[in-house]
């Protein structure tokens, strides 16, 4: 039997594409069921805005956008929201929380609340309501205005985004499926009809072992009473069975190239899948926090006239423009910047804490002084601490840092920022009042370019307390920094300190 009669005939082929298409219907199918048995969900984002009334609520409003950050996410505020809200009466409290995603981009004053929920009009009514609770709150603000920005709606929700994921992932697996089912059928065939081939083989070279009519008929039974041994004649090349060729028959060869060619294909479907249905990243433009942003546009927290990266500085003050401290920033993995944009959950006995502090000076100079004017914002839930630290810079040509240094003359220099959590920041809390303490590395950032370490870091200390009643969860503060051997209290005209408690 030559090796083109072991190929597998039209029944086969035809087997091994229904078996295919069996394959790929099943898994397809599976695939879409699983899909049906998922939740839906919808998301809706608004946003907030914190924008200075003042020059001096221009220092203040990064720092209390970042505390507006941390209220948004807090268990009381989501509860204040709820109750004010009768879409979300029924909505666990739990289930509310763990929807809610808050964020703050670099360089804005704006806070986007996204609410993801199973229902839209439910995610709208949160989203909207959470934000409504963050300006009430903010009513009472003296250097900044706290208002919303842009209202969600449901024209402008955006459905869950699996949903297209798992129907492709469903089809790409089906498809490899149905190429290994197919290909197994094939195998399966065509080894079954070689086996059938190699028995009938064997069967022809069994039947042509003995052939004894010659011998029968030289000497027949009785002729003799001791017969000689029959023997065999050689078999003459080219008699008796169809001699087989030894060499591997071209029909083997092309199934083994084409079983190849199939499994490959079916891995690069498989990996396809694997890619598709990997979850998408969060950050980016493509994000619906960073597209609400967006659409709104960022709100610029210190429009001051005296900005270094908008004017000359007055060639008659010292030109340098920061300090050289003894400590300089240690070596860290951690990107400047990277934790401008975090805070930690409150939780019920969390606290944040923000102040602005008067002048200190960071280094007496032959000519003048360079000093700034502090700013510390702080959240805790009790275990986790993050501190943010914005130190703007002047130099003035006055024997102590002055009350106000535009009035005073002074030359507004870079603007330097802090990101530091535990461990590097210790924080104490002895009732209502904080005390932190660590080693600020500071950064800057340039116009036109990211946020890039300066090299320096300084030893800075903060004692914040309640300087009155508290009313709705907010507690007015006062309280001291100290920057190396120099030290200031908190000032009102700086900017708001105050501690919220929101368990």
């Amino acid at each position: 039997m030559s090796a083109v009669e072991q190929q597998p005939g039209p029944h086969g082929v035809r087997r091994a594409v229904v078996t295919g298409a069996f394959a790929v219907l099943v898994v397809l199918a599976a695939g879409l069921v699983l899909l049906a048995l998922q939740p839906r969900t919808t998301t809706a984002t608004a946003t907030l805005t914190v924008t200075p009334r003042t020059e001096a609520g221009a220092d203040a409003a990064l720092l209390l956008a970042d505390r507006y950050t941390a209220l948004a996410g807090s268990a009381e505020v989501l509860a204040a929201a709820r109750g004010d809200e009768p879409a979300l009466a029924e909505v666990p409290l739990g289930e509310l929380q763990e929807g809610v995603e808050v964020a703050r981009p670099a360089g804005t004053a704006t806070v986007a609340v996204q609410v993801t929920l199973p229902d839209g009009d439910t995610a709208v009514a949160a989203a909207n309501a959470v934000v409504g609770r963050l300006v009430a709150a903010g009513a009472d603000e003296e250097l900044v205005d706290v208002a919303r920005g842009r209202e969600a709606s449901p024209a402008r929700t955006t459905g869950s985004s699996s949903a297209a994921r798992w129907v492709l992932v469903s089809v790409l697996l089906a498809l490899a499926a149905g190429l290994c089912a197919a290909l197994a059928s094939a195998l399966l065939t065509g080894g079954r009809a070689a086996g059938r081939s190699a028995g009938g083989r064997a069967a022809e070279a069994d039947a042509a072992v003995v052939d004894d009519l010659p011998a029968f008929l030289t000497d027949p039974p009785g002729s003799s009473a001791d017969p000689p041994r029959a023997t065999v004649p050689p078999r003459a090349p080219g008699t008796g069975a169809t001699a087989v060729s030894r060499t591997v028959p071209r029909g083997a060869v092309s199934r083994a190239a084409g079983s190849a060619a199939t499994l490959t294909a079916a891995l690069l479907l498989v990996l396809a899948a694997v890619a598709v249905g990997a979850p998408p990243g969060h950050a980016g433009s493509s994000s619906p926090i960073a597209a609400a942003v967006d659409e709104v546009g960022p709100t610029l927290t210190a429009p001051d006239a005296t900005d270094p990266e908008t004017t000359t500085p007055d060639p008659s003050a010292p030109t340098s423009t920061a300090p050289d401290p003894d400590v300089t920033a240690p070596a860290d993995e951690t990107a400047a910047g990277a934790l401008a944009l975090r805070s930690v959950p409150l939780g019920t006995d969390g606290v944040a804490a923000t102040a602005a502090f008067g002048g200190v000076v960071l280094e007496e100079r032959a000519v003048g002084l360079t000093v700034t004017y502090p700013s510390v914002s702080l959240t805790t839930d009790g275990r986790r601490s993050l501190a943010h630290v914005r130190l703007p810079t002047w130099n003035c040509l006055t024997a102590e840092p002055p009350a106000d240094p535009v009035a005073a003359g002074c030359a507004r220099s870079i603007t330097e920022y802090a990101d530091l959590p535990d461990p590097q920041l210790q924080v104490t809390r002895d009732g209502d009042r904080i005390e932190l303490t660590g080693l600020f590395p500071t950064y800057t950032r340039p116009n036109g370019g990211p946020p890039g370490y300066t090299g320096r870091a300084y030893q800075l200390a903060a004692s914040i307390g309640p300087d009155g009643p508290r009313r709705n969860g907010s507690t007015p503060a006062t309280g001291v920094v100290r920057i190396g051997l120099d030290s200031a209290s908190t000032a009102p005209e700086r900017g708001v300190s105050r501690l919220q408690h929101p368990g």
